[in-house]
């Protein structure tokens, strides 16, 4: 079993007053409360290498405090405390204990001049009495700055530095409910407006409104909300965002025997991304509907690829692709007399890897991207070769979001 290193402190007192106990700021709970009569007994197990003295406080009356210089583990302390009876209170007891229900009340003021009517009206105080107003009317003057400034930030409002100075009077006068009610106050304010805020950052960040989005998101960082931390990552997400502005770009391709096309993908801003591309001819169109035209040469480019940022506003792209012409052959099947002759649509078809680069001109949230393609062909049919094309340039414009 561990060394015992807890001394016993014993206070009785009347029914009628309910002590409690600090030492230094902190409060100290009794371990076990008796009452035997109309005494009550409030036992508090003290560690010895923490405790060498003792404040009792009672609403009304002064602070009492109790020296335990010599407390050791295992020995038990005991005190009485009571109410003198008025009859007997001289003057310095009697202003205090007035200026001490006011102080423990919470009325600042009226406690202060108390004091002060204390120090001008009492005659012959002893040294440590003056010591002991001057030190209350210090502390009282402390509080009611605390006061004053809490009540400015609660009405500015600025619930969080409110509710620090109401929780500061309260640490140092536990009996004053008053300001630890408006602390709670605050705290329910604040929460609230942390709510708002948050809501209102939402409904921005879902309208794709980003600069009023991170307004309201930092705002929630700034004071300290409970769901900061949400907020940060939208934050994160939104600058993100923000430096990767117009990153998605969409262009009209065009080329020789492909006029019709569009690119789409993303050209970000600090990393790699990707693309797709689409191109055709308006004979494909054509060849779905007849294959009796022999001059049409229905034409399809289909390419993938990656996108990387070189210097700011240009980027290159590259990656396969694959190109199909379709051609009219005369047809192998018996002609039938005065039937005009048949033909049937060949695909040739060539793996088309290409490369190229692309540049932007921002326009605040839109701009304007062009796009250049060089694509290399490679038939899988070497008698097709001519008829395919070895190599073609595409350029394209369009924009960027």
């Amino acid at each position: 079993m561990g060394k015992n290193e807890n001394a016993r402190v014993t206070i009785s007192t009347a029914m009628n007053l309910k002590p409690y106990f600090k030492n230094k700021d902190l409060q100290v709970f009794p371990a076990k409360i008796d009452t035997l009569g109309n005494e009550v007994f409030y036992h508090l197990d003290m560690n010895v290498q923490q405790f060498s003295s003792l404040w009792v406080n009672v609403n009304g009356f002064s602070p009492l405090y109790l020296s335990l210089k010599n407390i050791q583990p295992n020995l038990w302390f005991r005190f009485k405390i009571f109410d003198p009876e008025p009859t007997i209170v001289d003057c310095f007891h009697q202003l205090d204990r007035e200026g001490s229900k006011s102080f423990h009340a919470g009325n600042y003021e009226e406690a202060k001049r108390k004091y002060e009517e204390l120090s001008k009206t009492c005659s012959e105080l002893k040294d440590e009495e003056k010591r002991y107003v001057d030190n209350q009317l210090k502390t009282i003057d402390t509080l009611i700055v605390w006061k004053n400034m809490a009540n400015e930030y609660f009405a500015a409002p600025d619930y969080l530095k409110a509710m620090e100075y109401y929780d500061k009077i309260h640490s140092r006068n536990p009996a004053d409910e008053q300001s630890h009610s408006k602390s709670i106050e605050a705290q329910m304010k604040f929460s609230e407006n942390c709510k708002l805020d948050f809501n209102k950052a939402e409904k921005f960040y879902n309208d794709r409104d980003l600069a009023n989005a991170k307004i309201y998101y930092q705002k929630i960082v700034d004071k300290q909300c409970s769901n900061m931390a949400d907020a940060q990552v939208k934050l994160d997400l939104i600058e993100n965002e923000l430096k990767n502005k117009c990153r998605h770009v969409l262009t009209y391709e065009t080329a020789k025997d492909v006029p019709v096309g569009f690119s789409t993908g993303n050209y970000n801003d600090h990393k790699v991304g990707g693309y797709f591309t689409l191109r055709l001819n308006s004979d494909v169109f054509e060849a779905i509907r007849t294959n009796t035209d022999s001059l049409r040469r229905p034409e399809i480019n289909v390419s993938f690829g990656w996108t990387i940022p070189i210097v700011k506003p240009i980027w290159i792209f590259f990656g396969p692709g694959y190109t199909g012409v379709g051609q009219y052959v005369v047809s192998n099947k018996e002609k039938q007399n005065d039937t005009p002759e048949k033909f049937d649509l060949k695909i040739n078809s060539a793996i088309s890897p290409e490369v190229g680069i692309l540049g932007k001109i921002v326009l605040g949230r839109v701009g304007i991207a062009l796009r250049y393609t060089y694509q290399y062909r490679f038939a899988l049919d070497k008698e097709t070769i001519n008829y395919i094309g070895t190599t073609r340039h595409v350029f394209g414009i369009g924009i960027c979001f």
